[in-house]
């Protein structure tokens, strides 16, 4: 019977210990077979089979199976000699066309994007501290019965924006350049915060002792920044990803600072936020602040519901957002307008004309005395560093998502030519912003409410 699914892990460590990895893939091996699946797991195979038949026995059911479930928690493991020639011998079966309607499962922990093998990077990946078992052996199921594709589009067939009817934003923070690209931002968005903070603390009466929730805080930066100076504040950041949450710990904690991981978009997400409330002893917020977050989420509008709750009688939400409409420049030659077609375009962007949408949204979502509070960012007075500051945070990013989309179907020939295309266009623009006589423009839309 051909095999349908091929698990790779490590088996044991340097010192001839069973590996984590080990375990959790016989876990998923137990569960795949209870489905009726055909299932290659070394493990077995060496006890039924002998070492003298172990290799042709692998490379047999590498070229059977559909399914390569990449069961990793060291990056020492993943890259260890068997596990990367059984991943890299499948990957590049699935680019030459050998293996039609396959794909590779990572599943993963402890795994920094950028140490994730290239190999992997584009497939639909589960992280094992957030995902349970079950849900890897459904996504398999469903790839299997589908029949098509390279997965991606399997794993995202119900999970569609609400808002952009496009499949969710694919952004992730925890990569090298989007850390640096955030670092920036904080600083080019400081004074559109500052002037938000000044009018919701002069209607509180105070600026002391305040609790705030950051919605959304990444790597802290804007957390520190932003509500360190207010004397006795209480501040909460979440975000969904862990490591992000463990360098704001190490890196921008400050007096009545705490971060926490949690997914503004997980369905017990009350339960979550209630026991994080309990235990740093807030009953309430004065303060919700998030800042350019609502536009990679499926449904904005459950979530500003959903914190409406927690948010004082007399309290403030604040929310950011930006707005590619809102771009204005002399003598770009049309480039900024190409590279938004493209990137616009592209599947699995977030939410570019959110700006817009902020006052509607939260008068929706069951908050009054809604103002919006537009800053301008220009690059008038900007020194050359800061101006490619400017280009960096706004433009050189959008590759990314089209690099993606390329990577995943490297003979689809409009991809390569959008990839081509945007790459050139950027470069211009580039060469623009380092021209002195060539003004750009933005706007930062920011909406200011109290619950009804």
């Amino acid at each position: 019977m051909p095999y349908d699914i091929f698990i790779s892990f490590k088996n044991t460590d340097a010192y001839g210990r069973e590996t984590r990895d080990a375990a959790i893939a016989e876990d998923l091996f137990r569960r795949l077979t209870e489905q009726g699946l055909s299932v290659f797991f070394s493990k077995t195979i060496l006890v039924e089979q002998g070492a003298a038949a172990y290799k042709a026995a692998i490379e047999t059911a590498l070229d059977e199976a559909r399914v390569l479930v990449a069961v990793s928690t060291e990056v020492e493991y993943i890259n260890s000699e068997w596990v990367a020639y059984e991943r890299e011998s499948f990957h590049n079966d699935i680019l030459s066309g050998r293996k039609k309607n396959a794909c590779i499962v990572p599943y993963l922990q402890n795994i920094h994007d950028l140490d994730v093998p290239r190999s992997l990077r584009n497939y639909q990946t589960f992280q094992i501290d957030a995902s349970p078992a079950s849900d890897v052996v459904d996504f398999i199921k469903r790839f299997l019965h589908a029949g098509e594709g390279n997965g991606q589009a399997v794993a995202e067939e119900s999970e569609l924006s609400l808002v952009t009817g496009k499949h969710l934003s694919t952004y992730s923070a925890q990569t090298r350049e989007e850390f640096k690209r955030l670092k920036i931002q904080s600083v080019n968005t400081r004074e559109a915060d500052f002037n938000a903070l000044r009018y919701v603390t002069e209607r509180l009466g105070t600026d002391k002792g305040l609790r705030i929730l950051d919605m959304g805080c990444a790597y802290g930066f804007v957390t520190k920044d932003r509500f360190s100076r207010y004397a006795g504040a209480t501040v909460l950041g979440v975000d969904r990803g862990e490591e992000l949450i463990n360098f704001a710990r190490e890196n921008n904690t400050f007096d009545g600072a705490h971060y926490d991981v949690l997914d503004l978009e997980c369905e017990d997400f009350e339960e979550k936020i209630e026991a994080l409330m309990e235990a740093y002893n807030i009953e309430e917020f004065d303060i919700i602040f998030a800042s350019l977050v609502l536009h990679h989420l499926k449904n904005p509008q459950k979530l500003l519901r959903r914190v409406r709750r927690y948010l004082s009688r007399e309290g403030f939400i604040i929310i950011r957002g930006s707005d590619d409409g809102s771009i204005l420049t002399h003598n770009d030659d049309g480039l900024i307008q190409k590279i938004l077609d493209i990137h616009l375009s592209a599947d699995g962007i977030s939410d570019r004309m959110n700006g817009r949408k902020i006052y509607s949204q939260l008068i929706s979502s069951g908050y009054k005395n809604v103002v919006m509070k537009s800053w301008i960012k220009d690059l008038s007075g900007l020194s050359l560093d800061e101006r490619n500051d400017v280009f960096f945070e706004r433009f050189a990013y959008r590759k990314n998502y089209i690099k993606k989309l390329a990577d995943k179907d490297p003979y689809d020939a409009k991809k390569r030519a959008d990839l081509k295309n945007i790459t050139f266009y950027l470069n211009e623009l580039e060469n623009k912003f380092d021209d002195e006589t060539f003004w750009y423009c933005e706007v930062d839309f920011v909406g200011i409410a109290q619950k009804r």
